[in-house]
């Protein structure tokens, strides 16, 4: 199957859709299940050292080009990076305000307390 989907990307002059891919495999399931084994696909040809680049909704396209395939690289890095400082900022904004609920229910349980 890797050796088709490599076959596919090497005689296409532009992006193709995992679900052009998974048309053409004819792979079988539902359309995210296509698109998550087209994604397993590539993967497994990218760790045998297969120059796959993916380009956002455009597709996946096969390249010789190694400054291009180091450039793809680096943006994965760069968004990778942006993605774990953003989860980080969420996360401390998410604690702050839950401590801030915290302390906030244990005031209004003891004014409640008071009143009784």
């Amino acid at each position: 199957m890797k050796a088709e989907l490599l076959t596919i990307l090497k005689n296409t002059d532009e992006p193709v859709t995992a679900a052009q891919i998974a048309y053409k495999l004819r792979l079988p399931g539902k359309r995210e299940t296509q698109r998550r084994h087209v994604r397993d696909l590539v993967k497994q040809l990218r760790e045998d050292g297969v120059w796959i680049v993916a380009v956002g909704v455009a597709g996946y396209f096969f390249t010789e080009d190694e400054s291009l395939w180091r450039d793809y690289l680096e943006g994965r890095a760069i968004d990778g990076k942006k993605t774990i400082g953003l989860a980080s900022k969420i996360t401390k904004i998410v604690n702050n305000r839950g401590q801030f609920l915290m302390f906030q229910q244990k005031e209004f349980a003891g004014s409640a307390c008071k009143n009784i």
